[in-house]
């Protein structure tokens, strides 16, 4: 099973089994992302009503991290500062990148598959 396969099935398992089916907003869900280079990553997101304090797991080469919503002046924002890392998503797109370092960036050009 690939890397992808089991980051996904990981968030999946974090989440509850119905909130992967229900309404995106009503109750938490999972977005797997296809990035460049052919990298996958995969963000259980929590419920709307949840969004501005509840963290996200972002599953990425084989480990899930938390990360904690944070100001952003367009999109969402997500951070991690002992893990390092940001996420940022607007619309179906984002990327990962270093928190300490804005101009490291991981992981572009994500889009919501």
């Amino acid at each position: 099973m690939s890397r992808v396969a089991l980051a996904t099935l990981y968030a999946l398992s974090v989440l509850a089994a119905d909130a992967v089916a229900a309404d995106r907003g009503a109750t938490p869900f999972v977005v797997t992302y296809q990035c460049d280079g052919g990298r996958w990553l995969a963000v259980g997101y929590p419920a709307f009503k949840d969004a501005s304090r509840a963290p996200i797991r972002l599953s990425f080469e084989g480990r899930t991290v938390e990360l904690l919503p944070a100001r952003a002046a367009s999109g969402a924002r997500y951070v991690n500062s002992k893990a390092d890392l940001e996420w940022w998503s607007k619309g179906d797109t984002g990327f990962l990148q270093r928190a300490s370092d804005p101009n490291k960036q991981l992981v572009t050009g994500c889009v919501e598959r």
